[in-house]
């Protein structure tokens, strides 16, 4: 796996502004500083919960996030897990937070790749001739068997239709990189990215995330033809307020650790955000960095 030092990856993201929601207005009152969710927790009727750099960082559960969840529980609030990691399905995530001390049901955790079955089954083709590409691709080519398999030689890539990257969790080196680069940019074509992360805090480091290689590669492309279905774009918060039907936008509250995804996300779909310094701001300048942006949360807190 790859590693990403953050100035690499915050320049990405302010230069990904053009392919990113608009900034929503600045919230009324301003960005407030709280302890955790637990502060603000009975004006909201469902929490919406980022995963890595919220709940964990791919191994041990963060402590304060294990006590504040289960004082969720305990209050009887409606909880979801939106997450862009997609490598595995949403069933196997919620099965992988249980077992850190997050009790969670498959219906609670909500994903890019909880949009893919749909997006491929209402194409007329089911996906003919798109390549997918992802360490864990068996299951999505089992269930659309018209797609086609990874193959990393130019002939291969330049024969597909499309692509449809699920993580870049195997690029090891520049190779696949440079060699899926070169062939969309001498025949764009569709491009559908489950996880639009330019990083991820992983194991006290930054991981490479899809959305590193994608947003350079749409600014050297203007006419690729990008689909993206995790966090920030709308589709994924739709599906959120479809599986809780019953309760208002504005009675959702996001937590999440990234401003360009959780934050401009969970807003511009008209819930409230609550940004937390646990993971990807950890040891930062939050307030810098969000003025930078220019993309403000409701609430800022240490961690969960």
């Amino acid at each position: 796996m790859l590693f990403l030092e953050f100035a690499a990856a915050w320049d990405v993201y302010l230069a990904a502004a053009p392919f990113l929601p608009s900034r929503p207005a600045p919230p009324v009152g301003g960005c407030r500083r709280i302890e955790g969710v637990g502060a603000v927790a009975d004006a909201f009727d469902l929490i919406v919960l980022d995963a890595y750099g919220v709940l964990h960082e791919g191994a041990a559960p963060y402590p304060a996030a294990l006590e504040a969840f289960a004082a969720l529980r305990a209050r009887g609030k409606a909880v979801c897990v939106v997450t862009n990691a997609v490598t595995h399905a949403p069933a196997d995530v919620a099965a992988r937070l249980t077992a850190l001390g997050f009790p969670l049901d498959a219906g609670e955790v909500v994903s890019g790749r909880s949009l893919l079955p749909d997006l491929l089954a209402g194409e007329n083709d089911q996906g003919s001739g798109i390549m997918v590409l992802g360490s864990h691709a068996a299951p999505v080519r089992a269930r659309f068997p018209q797609t086609l398999p990874e193959d990393w030689t130019a002939e291969a890539l330049d024969r597909a239709r499309g692509f449809l990257l699920i993580d870049t969790n195997g690029w090891m080196d520049d190779g696949p990189e440079s060699r899926l680069g070169a062939s969309l940019r001498a025949n764009p074509r569709p491009l559908i990215v489950c996880n639009p992360d330019v990083t991820c805090p992983f194991l006290g480091k930054l991981s490479y995330e899809p959305g590193y290689f994608v947003f350079r590669l749409a600014a050297e492309i203007p006419d690729l033809p990008l689909r993206f279905l995790g966090k920030p774009y709308g589709a994924i918060y739709d599906r959120v307020a479809a599986r809780f039907p019953g309760i208002a936008r504005e009675r959702i509250l996001a937590v999440g650790d990234s401003p360009h995804t959780d934050v401009l996300g969970a807003r511009s779909a008209g819930m409230a955000a609550l940004l937390v310094e646990s993971g990807l701001f950890r040891g930062r300048d939050s307030q810098g960095l969000l003025a930078e942006c220019a993309i403000l949360p409701d609430f800022i807190a240490p961690h969960l």
